[in-house]
Parts: structure tokens; sequence; C-alpha cells
């Protein structure tokens, strides 16, 4: 049986001696691994549609249980001048990793995928790329539900108005706080994770987020990732 579908490059791995097993995030199959043949010969058919961050039109065969085999792959969009960008791409990469640790193989997430897909429009053309990246992190994690809740305590519910701090996965009040290992959170960086969650991607071009913010945010992001994404 053939299968067809849209998918986007996460990863491609060397296989055997030209070989690639290609890692996407497609549109109707999410988290799938491809076989391709021969892609890393000098003369292979299929050019740079397997590199990182393609987006592409892709065809396979094979039983759902093995390694499916690529049989056709048109390019959509590149995304090159992303990749290209390495500064940007490795902060990209970070978010490449968590779909790779936090989607299941094999179910579809259109939401997920479409939000991929428009970041990286988003990001081709614009010069506050790091604003898309941070919060492509936040809303996947919010679709997921692995985002915390910013209004109320994780511990006790009590909504949080004064000082607030992170710890083992939750945002927790002050008095929750005391008797457990924490980070204290600003106002304003909790204030900007809440309501930034809530924005559609056109508005981030608008909005200039302050270096210690966005340092801030990045800092909440990578400790919360790692507290609550089992690799």
């Amino acid at each position: 049986m053939i299968y067809s579908t849209e998918g986007i490059v996460l990863k491609n791995t060397d296989y055997a001696e030209a070989d690639l097993i290609v890692t996407y995030l497609s549109k109707d199959f999410g988290l799938i691994n491809l076989f391709a043949k021969s892609p890393r010969k000098i003369k292979s058919r299929w050019g740079s549609s397997f590199e990182p961050l393609t987006y592409a039109r892709i065809s396979f065969i094979g039983k759902e249980d093995k390694l499916q085999k690529i049989i056709q792959s048109d390019i959509i969009k590149p995304f090159q001048t992303i990749r290209e960008n390495y500064r940007l791409f490795l902060k990209l990469s970070e978010v490449l990793s968590l779909f790779l640790d936090i989607l299941p193989k094999r179910e579809p997430n259109h939401e997920i995928f479409s939000l991929f897909l428009e970041t990286l429009f988003f990001m081709e053309n614009t010069q506050r790329a790091e604003n898309y990246i941070v919060f492509l992190k936040l809303k996947t994690l919010k679709i997921l539900g692995y985002l915390p809740d910013f209004s109320h305590c994780g511990v006790c519910r009590g909504s949080l108005n004064g000082e607030s701090f992170y710890s083992d996965g939750f945002v927790i009040c002050k008095k929750c706080a005391s008797n457990r290992e924490s980070h204290m959170l600003s106002q304003g960086v909790l204030k900007l994770l809440n309501t930034i969650s809530q924005w559609r991607l056109s508005y981030l071009e608008r909005v200039k987020i302050a270096e210690k913010l966005m340092n801030e945010m990045e800092k909440f992001l990578k400790n919360h990732i790692s507290n609550t994404v089992k690799v």
C-alpha cells in the first residue's frame, strides 16, 4: 500500500553505507521514521529533500509495524535561510528535540503540525525570530497539556497574587515555596507566560520583549521541560 502526506524533516540519521533514516513530523501520521535508499550518493535523485526543516510532500510504502520506505519526496518549502543561520537553527533545534521527546509516534496532531509549519513561515520573514521559538515551545506544551497554571498555586490552588515560585513542574505561592526547593519568578515573566501562550502568531511581530524577560522565560522553559518531559 502507498501512503502519502506532507511532512517536515526533524532529523536524519545515517544508515548503512549511503542510506538514511528520516524522521518527520507529518500532517496525517504524526511522528514517523522512514527509510530513504541511497540519498547520500553524489547522483542521488533526492537532492536536499531530507535536510532538517524541509517541508515536503512524501509518499512511502510498507507495513506500519516495519520501517517503511520513501518512494517520493517533493520539496514544497526548504526553509533554507533558517537552516543556514547557525545561531537561529541551534535554538530551533531545541524545539525539534522537544518534538522528538514529547510526541508519541504515529499519532497525528494537526494542531501541532499547523503551528510548527506556520511558525517556520513567520520566522523566515522576521527580525524577531527568537520570539517565535519561545512562543512555539509554550504553545506546544499548552496543546499537549504540559504547561502549568500561571494563575493558581499548583499546591494549595490559591490565587497567585504575590511572589510566585517554580518547583517540580508547578508554579506555586510564597507560602508553599517555603518548605521546598524552588526558583522565584518575577511578576513580569509570570504575566508574560500567562498571556503569550494565548496570543496568535501574527501578534508576535508587533511585540518587543525585553532581553531580561526573554532570558527568564527561556530559563523557565528549560527547567520546566527537563522536569516534565520524560525522555
